[in-house]
């Protein structure tokens, strides 16, 4: 249903997803499973789940993580 969605999230680059909210272990898996696909092109993405956290909470949890990149943080609501 999201699969497109999220295929792109994972096409643009992105290091780190963090997914917050009700059922979010669930979204967690699924961006997994899309990231590795059927193993021909894997990509390499940390995927974190927080179904008791705000929000801000994580985004200060995103901002204490070091990617190999400096970047902007996006919010994304599906």
């Amino acid at each position: 249903m999201y699969d497109d969605q999220l295929i792109s999230l994972i096409n643009k680059g992105y290091e780190l997803v963090c997914v917050v909210g009700q059922g979010c272990q669930h979204w967690e898996d699924v961006i997994d499973e899309l990231a590795v696909g059927d193993g021909t092109d894997p990509k390499f993405i940390v995927t974190t789940s927080h179904p008791d956290e705000s929000v801000e909470d994580v985004v200060e949890f995103a901002k204490a993580l070091s990617t190999s990149v400096a970047s902007d943080i996006d919010i994304v609501q599906i």
